[in-house]
């Protein structure tokens, strides 16, 4: 007797042919314009409908590094910033647009002479969410409240991902996997390219060595598309510079010991972050 069933239950999922499912993709796989042309030059794209995570040590440089990649890009952007505050990302976000030094912003919003830099601010397509332990819930709810006035953002970033208030996924790295697996299926639905930030295991955590895929804290790597780890280089005399590492690439070659990596020129004082 051949196989049968009395009863079907619906998952709820459609059923495509390949070619079906490429016309009705909507933006999912497109490329985040404003990446830096060597990351471009090692295969790295930051795709829309995707996952991706940036991990480095403190202080390194990885919101930095996602403030830079929001700007350059200018797209409709929702930043999750759960580890830094308000007055943190404006500092960062004017030095970045006006060319000033951090210290200058400061002054200026001491002395209460920011309207040059609100100016220049304004152009910047980024919505803020600074609650310092988001939910889930609250997650879903901002994009869709985001989505019922500007559509779905081309770019959402979680910094950071351990910052997130996700008891239902359990503890440890199975917690952190699963969460993974949540914004993997939310970068799906939307179509937003979606950035977690995350840390790495404390022998990484100087920022001064090439990080490999086994360096991120919880061995969070099987869901993202593309994980990329960051390090420095350079000193004070010579400049500064930012590596980073694509230790996985589901769409093109990776180095999952972290010692093949781009430099990106990195000038802290104004949030600066070019190549």
């Amino acid at each position: 007797m051949g196989w049968c069933s009395t009863s079907i239950t619906p998952l709820g999922g459609l059923i495509l042919t390949i070619t079906q499912a490429l016309q009705q993709k909507g933006n999912a796989g497109e490329p985040i314009p404003g990446t830096f042309k060597a990351l471009q030059n090692l295969g790295v794209a930051i795709r829309q409908g995707q996952l991706h995570l940036i991990a480095a040590g403190p202080g390194t440089g990885k919101s930095a590094f996602a403030l830079n990649l929001a700007i350059r890009s200018d797209v409709p952007t929702m930043y999750f910033s759960a580890d830094s505050d308000a007055f943190t990302q404006y500092v960062r976000s004017a030095a970045r647009v006006s060319g000033w030094t951090t210290a200058q912003v400061e002054a200026a919003i001491q002395d209460q002479q920011t309207t040059t830099l609100d100016a220049a601010l304004a152009g910047l397509d980024i919505r803020f969410n600074f609650d310092a332990s988001p939910s889930l819930d609250e997650i879903e709810e901002s994009l869709t409240a985001y989505a019922m006035i500007f559509g779905w953002p081309a770019l959402t970033i979680i910094d950071n991902v351990t910052n997130v208030d996700a008891p239902e996924m359990g503890e440890g790295h199975a917690g952190l996997d699963e969460l993974c697996g949540f914004f993997h299926d939310l970068a799906r639905r939307t179509g937003s390219a979606i950035i977690l930030l995350h840390h790495v295991t404390g022998i990484y955590n100087d920022g001064n060595n090439p990080i490999p895929l086994s360096g991120i804290k919880g061995q969070i790597g099987r869901v993202p598309e593309v994980i990329l780890t960051l390090h420095r280089g350079g000193t004070e005399f010579e400049g500064y510079d930012l590596r980073v590492s694509n230790v996985k690439n589901r769409g093109g070659k990776a180095d999952p010991s972290g010692f093949t990596y781009a430099r990106l020129g990195w000038q802290p004082e104004r949030m600066l972050i070019d190549g």
